[in-house]
């Protein structure tokens, strides 16, 4: 189970990366950021166990590198990191849910999809390395952590919940009692809008991504960390993904088994979008013609599918009119 999580998350974040790498802005030159001594400053040295081995951080850390979205937590912690990995569906520093939250204009922006390029990452100094969902820490690992101790990923990538992820950046950063504080807040959010919206219990949904012409990808795990959102607010997985969607595809033909009480649908393109909304075996489909389909960019789709303890009360902000129907459905 584990290892089909970590394939599928892999897949998907791929995918969102490939189709909008092209339009996707930079960062900042390199900065100066540096971490915030906090309200509650933890002990040192911590350890820490990863998948790769332990790591021992003796002092707290002020020059932060996060490889892999951690800045949306050291974000709630006042933490502005000196540099950040470029992501494949938007700058970091364009993110709406870091707007007024934290600056990222002098830090550095990280190619991290691809090849890491591990002497500007030395050129920079770091005292520590969050790598806590980096797809290819395997190939990494040792190298990064010769530069400066190196958090990774306790089992594989893509697997841990945004809790789990960032308990363990602020167990890095000596913060974890503000961690602890900042989960509670999101968590408050996603159960403010289930009281809300108590119709959504037991309601099924369905999240796909059309990629390219005749390509689209479906998650038919409701295990996955992409669908967490989506359960802890009493959604199910539609039961006609789990009957047709075979290792996340579903041919067009099957467009249909798209259909759910709350239907999310993601496109590289708006070209996609367009030939997606002409095609009948689409518009027929009973969500569609309800109004219970919520079409989303790629921007939002790549959010969705990479959940943190800051997008996710601003994916709640994109949802809420749909699910608001969906709930009030009978």
């Amino acid at each position: 189970m584990r290892k089909k999580l970590k394939v599928l998350a892999a897949l998907w974040l791929a995918i969102t990366a490939l189709v909008v790498a092209a339009g996707c802005g930079s960062g900042g030159s390199d900065g100066d950021g540096t971490a915030s001594a906090g309200t509650s400053q933890g002990a040192f040295p911590v350890t820490l166990t990863n998948k790769f081995g332990t790591t021992t951080i003796k002092t707290a850390p002020k020059r932060v590198i996060a490889l892999s979205l951690e800045e949306d937590t050291l974000a709630t912690l006042g933490i502005t990191p000196i540099a950040y990995a470029k992501d494949g569906y938007g700058a970091a520093s364009d993110y709406p849910w870091l707007k007024g939250k934290m600056d990222l204009s002098k830090s550095t922006a990280l190619e991290a999809s691809g090849d890491l390029n591990l002497e500007q990452i030395a050129a920079l100094h770091p005292d520590l390395i969050l790598a806590t969902n980096l797809y290819n820490l395997a190939d990494y690992y040792d190298r990064l952590s010769r530069i400066a101790p190196t958090v990774g990923y306790t089992e594989d990538a893509g697997i841990a919940t945004w809790q789990e992820n960032s308990t363990l950046i602020g167990r890095a950063v000596g913060r974890e009692a503000d961690v602890r504080t900042a989960i509670a807040a999101t968590q408050k959010i996603i159960d403010g809008v289930k009281a809300d919206l108590p119709g959504l219990a037991g309601k099924t949904f369905s999240y796909s991504f059309y990629y390219e012409p005749g390509g689209l990808a479906v998650i038919d795990d409701p295990e996955t960390v992409s669908v967490q959102l989506y359960s802890d607010l009493g959604l199910r997985l539609a039961p006609g993904v789990t009957a047709n969607v075979k290792d996340r595809s579903l041919s067009m033909e099957k467009l249909d088994a798209l259909d759910a009480d709350f239907m999310l649908i993601g496109y590289a393109t708006d070209a996609l979008k367009t030939e997606m909304n002409a095609n009948k075996l689409f518009t027929d489909i009973p969500a569609v013609k309800a109004g219970r389909v919520l079409q989303v960019d790629a921007f939002t789709a790549g959010a969705v599918n990479n959940p943190t303890i800051l997008n996710i009360p601003w994916q709640l902000d994109q949802l809420r009119p749909t699910l608001s129907k969906v709930s009030s459905a009978s």
